[in-house]
């Protein structure tokens, strides 16, 4: 929070959108000495953009991080309004509404209509294809995705995604960006969930189906704990809602049937459903999901009615649950390899560590396997185990080393 972290002083940065992500991403581009232009539909909106920056700063004040002065001098380089004309003097603009390809497609229009044709545009969009996005462009060209992670002041990585069209200078200039706001950015090829959401949803989507199974969810979360996630699934699927993962796992599926593909997340969704639709449970937000919840929003304890609803219960022993839930995950990140998603074994490490939480002491996802005991050799072999048991989603790809 100090000023020697002004890298972007004299830079304007606009931020369309308020919801958490927005707000998060325009206190962090004040602390990195951007003025903010923050665009809001609403004054409600407005005040809701301002209020994240508000907090943290007071926080930081109680905390003896930074003084009155500096605070005041950030927080003024937040400005707030509800005229898209505003954004005309920024440099870069984040793109930073919910996932859905016609809300972000008029507001993209929106900006660019605003702003001059050297402005990069960036949009925050986890999973939905760039170059659709771009489509009803008139500079697709200067149109690239800028997928930060939450906490945003607090998380290193952003997922840089390259549509069909965007510039090799919109790409440098955005680099350059994340770079100076103090994150780690990886490359990525244009597709639908690119690397890191599509790798973290075999990790959500092999604890559904264990659960579905049968498979006792205290052993689930304990076994994640074990292999050293920071946080484990069904604890992490409350806290993004089902409801959310349902919505983003639905339009993956409808792209991928589109395409000719088979979708691979039917034991994942069921669970899903009968959560939401038939248990009511869709998450920490309404108070109850896998856990339950106080009246004060604190984590009680996992619902005990999870036995009942997904039983009879089967035991399996923990490491082939732990395995499970890592292997899914190194198997996803080859495929990514071998079609060019991610470009390097360097940026799938890291991206696997900073961006989606897989246990830090492995080196990543492609380091666990070059490290697991035996090596290559060692982890197919282990591989071929889980797919005996549980399931050819094992099986690592036919053409990886």
């Amino acid at each position: 929070m100090t000023e020697a972290s002004a890298t972007l002083a004299g830079t304007t940065i606009g931020v369309v959108g308020t919801g958490m992500m927005g707000a998060a991403i325009a206190y962090t581009c004040a602390r990195a000495g951007a003025d903010v232009v923050v665009v809001a539909r609403t004054p409600e909106g407005a005040r809701r953009g301002r209020s994240y920056a508000d907090r943290r700063e007071e926080r930081a004040r109680q905390a003896g991080i930074t003084n009155t002065a500096m605070s005041r001098a950030l927080l003024d380089r937040i400005t707030t309004t509800e005229r898209p004309a505003d954004l005309a003097p920024a440099a870069l603009v984040i793109e930073a509404v919910p996932e859905n390809v016609a809300v972000k497609q008029q507001v993209l229009r929106t900006i660019e209509a605003a702003t001059e044709p050297c402005t990069v545009v960036a949009s925050t969009t986890s999973t939905l294809p760039i170059t659709t996005l771009s489509s009803t462009l008139a500079r697709p060209e200067s149109f690239v995705g800028m997928h930060f992670f939450s906490p945003v002041d607090r998380m290193m990585l952003v997922e840089t995604i390259v549509g069909s069209r965007t510039s090799e200078a919109t790409v440098a200039a955005s680099l350059t960006y994340a770079r100076l706001l103090g994150k780690r950015p990886i490359v990525v090829r244009d597709s639908r969930g690119f690397f890191t959401s599509r790798v973290m949803e075999r990790y959500f989507d092999e604890a559904l189906a264990a659960v579905g199974e049968g498979i006792d969810p205290g052993i689930i979360e304990r076994a994640a704990t074990a292999a050293g996630y920071p946080v484990p699934p069904l604890q992490l699927l409350d806290e993004i809602t089902l409801t959310l993962n349902r919505a983003v796992q639905r339009e993956n599926r409808i792209a991928v049937e589109v395409a000719g593909g088979t979708w691979r997340g039917q034991n994942a969704g069921s669970v899903r459903d009968r959560m939401i639709d038939e248990c009511d449970r869709g998450g920490r937000s309404v108070g109850r999901g896998f856990y339950d919840y106080g009246t004060d929003g604190a984590r009680l304890g996992l619902w005990p009615g999870l036995r009942d609803v997904f039983g009879p219960g089967q035991r399996i022993p923990i490491d082939d649950m732990r395995d499970r839930l890592l292997f899914v995950e190194v198997v996803e990140a080859l495929r990514c390899l071998d079609e060019g998603v991610v470009g390097s074994e360097a940026d799938a490490d890291t991206g696997s560590v900073l961006g989606i939480g897989f246990p830090a002491h492995t080196g990543g996802v492609i380091s666990f396997r070059r490290l697991y005991p035996g090596g290559a050799q060692g982890f197919t072999a282990r591989a071929h185990e889980l797919a005996a048991r549980y399931g050819h989603r094992f099986f690592p790809p036919e053409q990886s080393p």
